[in-house]
């Protein structure tokens, strides 16, 4: 199986999820219409979705409008993330086109992230179901938290730390991963140990995807990745390979790379030194150890669940995963 096998199965499910984002966007304001579709219309991998949708069918058949409005809602409220790190990060480009802040400006995009939060919580809670209002926007406030989490430790090099850098991408990514595949089986009925089962198969997912997307900064290719390689090194944003390097480091290069750190001053000579350190420590191998471990942890969540093809279908989103570093 692979990534067109599970959007041929689940087709007909992710159309009824496309028309509900459709609408749900739709607004009065031509500027709020505009940037809520370039945004959300350009459709992504629709990963949050799908692993909502898989985390139901893998207990239950024939989704029903609660789970397409719950699939519809976290894909809206990741793309309002998107749309306020793109603001943060002064971004240009998001799947491979401009991004909307550098078309519309910062002030309207905030606004516009900010209509889509809404947008997402009006969704949620058309399900009628308290424990999925709970994950959702339990995770819509991790997430927040996760993001100013990141942009402290890329600030502060006190912050810049191993454990810090876990605890902040379990809050980043991990926490609306997790609640995708936890409310897929609060819908679907699932018991109370299997819905904490699949909680853990989104956490240690999300955990080993973000992984997976830092050392793609490093191995990916620019077309595929819609944006620049070495982005994210530029910028000066925490990642699993910079922090193993500079901590695995000698005590020169580790006073090196403070200073750069510190100041922030990405020119190439710095940037020639970090990527070079982080070769010279072995920290990208380090680090796709780490996301296979994680992608481990997921696989062992769901094992013992009944076969089937959405099982088959869970558990090629950690093998698919680790295939964008192989």
């Amino acid at each position: 199986m692979n990534s067109s096998d599970i959007s041929e199965l689940l087709k007909k499910y992710l159309y009824q999820i496309e028309k509900i984002l459709n609408t749900s966007i739709k607004s009065k304001i031509p500027m709020s219409k505009q940037i809520s579709q370039h945004i959300v219309l350009k459709a992504g991998k629709r990963f949050r979705p799908i692993l909502l949708l898989l985390s139901y069918l893998v207990f239950k058949e024939k989704p029903d409008v609660r789970v397409y409005n719950a699939a519809a809602a976290v894909e809206i409220l990741h793309n309002a993330s998107l749309l306020h790190d793109d603001i943060v990060d002064k971004s240009s480009m998001r799947r491979g086109q401009k991004t909307s802040n550098l078309i519309w400006g910062d002030h309207a995009s905030v606004l516009a992230g900010d209509f889509l939060l809404s947008k997402s919580l009006w969704l949620i809670n058309k399900t009628k179901n308290h424990f999925v209002m709970d994950s959702v926007t339990n995770a819509a406030s991790e997430l927040a938290n996760g993001q100013i989490m990141d942009l402290t430790m890329s600030r502060n090099f006190d912050e810049f730390s191993i454990d810090n850098y876990f605890k902040m991408i379990n809050l980043k990514t991990a926490s609306l991963l997790s609640s995708c595949s936890e409310v897929g089986a609060i819908l679907s009925g699932a018991t109370d140990k299997e819905i904490r089962l699949m909680k853990n198969f989104g956490k240690f997912l999300g955990i080993s995807f973000q992984i997976v997307d830092d050392l793609l900064d490093f191995t990916g290719e620019s077309k595929s990745l819609g944006k620049k390689t070495l982005q994210d090194l530029k910028d000066g944003k925490v990642t699993l390979p910079l922090i193993i390097a500079v901590s695995s480091s000698s005590k020169l290069n580790y006073k090196k790379a403070e200073t750069i750190l510190k100041t922030r001053k990405f020119d190439r000579k710095s940037l020639n030194f970090l990527y070079n350190l982080i070769v010279q420590e072995g920290a990208l191998d380090k680090a796709k150890k780490e996301a296979e471990k994680y992608s481990k942890k997921a696989l062992n969540t769901v094992k013992h669940l009944e076969n089937s093809e959405y099982k088959i279908a869970l558990q090629y989103l950690l093998i698919g995963n680790l295939t964008r570093i192989n």
